[in-house]
């Protein structure tokens, strides 16, 4: 009797332990993004970033969206340190203020233009899951992030 009672507290244990744990699935996925707290459109950048995390974006999968931003103090030492860092969007001023070093430019993809005319890449080391959730972000910059008229 001593033994069905301690097998069946064993069962129950075991049952809430496993019950309570949270799968990986419901982790949001991080997209890392570089930028320039400096920059013309920074503030309205930060708005946009901000709309998009109440929009509580996901992806095909339901798995959801979260934006890491990167500023720092020192945007060129940062942009410096691109290849060794593993960011996911590099968005800039100007095309002027990508560096002419070959192993930045062959780390990204064609320019998006998102907040008027400022370009964004994505990695092209990216996952296809990191993809698909960068261009998620991009496409919601391209129309919520609106440039200044002059």
């Amino acid at each position: 009797m001593l033994r069905v009672h301690l097998l069946l507290a064993a069962v129950i244990l075991l049952g809430a332990g496993t019950c309570c744990k949270h799968s990986e699935s419901s982790a949001p996925l991080v997209v890392h993004v570089l930028r320039d707290p400096s920059a013309t459109f920074a503030g309205k950048l930060r708005r946009a970033d901000l709309q998009f995390a109440l929009t509580t974006p996901h992806l095909d999968s339901g798995k959801g969206v979260m934006i890491a931003t990167n500023e720092g103090k020192s945007f060129a030492m940062l942009l410096q340190r691109f290849t060794d860092s593993p960011w996911d969007i590099l968005i800039l001023d100007s095309q002027a203020d990508l560096q002419e070093d070959p192993a930045i430019r062959n780390q990204l993809t064609k320019a998006e233009v998102v907040c008027g005319q400022h370009p964004a890449f994505i990695s092209t080391s990216v996952s296809a899951e990191v993809r698909q959730a960068s261009e998620l972000y991009l496409r919601f910059l391209a129309s919520h992030c609106i440039a200044d008229k002059p």
